[in-house]
């Protein structure tokens, strides 16, 4: 397992970090947008390379089917310059955008709204050895705990 972001259950039907390095991965970019802005139904992503949310973007670079999902503090601080869409593939990078690969996201939050329908009181967000982006719930904090201490890589995607 690459990097992951452990999180427990809290009211009303949300996740939160269960420690405080949560925002030293680049998962930290996808789980900002699944705190805030996130929209299980919107599929404009797959036509549009720019989306902008109230804090949030998804860029798409069509060329190698990957997505960058990050935090846009322009679009909370108006005296921060924006990118404009053609600088968006120069502006993406490790530090402030989240690379998934498009069906991986699109398998990603169909799992993400199933454990929010399930509310389990833990949940993991990982990124596993091939790069995939993956969730699962847990009954106990224990659970989880054993399961990042003894992750094992599942099938190949």
């Amino acid at each position: 397992m690459k990097e992951h972001i452990k999180l427990y259950g809290s009211s009303p039907n949300t996740y939160l970090p269960l420690e405080k390095k949560w925002n030293n991965n680049s998962l930290s970019q996808l789980f900002s947008l699944l705190l805030g802005d996130f929209r299980p139904w919107d599929n404009k992503f797959l036509d549009c390379n720019v989306n902008l949310y109230n804090a949030n973007f998804i860029y798409h670079d069509f060329e190698h089917r990957m997505l960058h999902i990050g935090f846009g503090d322009w679009l909370i601080d108006e005296e921060i310059d924006s990118p404009s869409r053609e600088e968006f593939p120069d502006y993406v990078n490790e530090s402030n955008s989240c690379k998934i690969n498009v069906d991986n996201y699109l398998e990603f939050r169909k799992k993400w709204v199933e454990l929010k329908q399930q509310l389990p009181s833990f949940a993991i967000i990982y990124r596993d050895d091939k790069d995939w982006i993956d969730c699962k719930g847990f009954d106990t904090q224990a659970e989880m705990e054993s399961f990042v201490q003894n992750y094992q890589p599942e099938a190949v995607h």
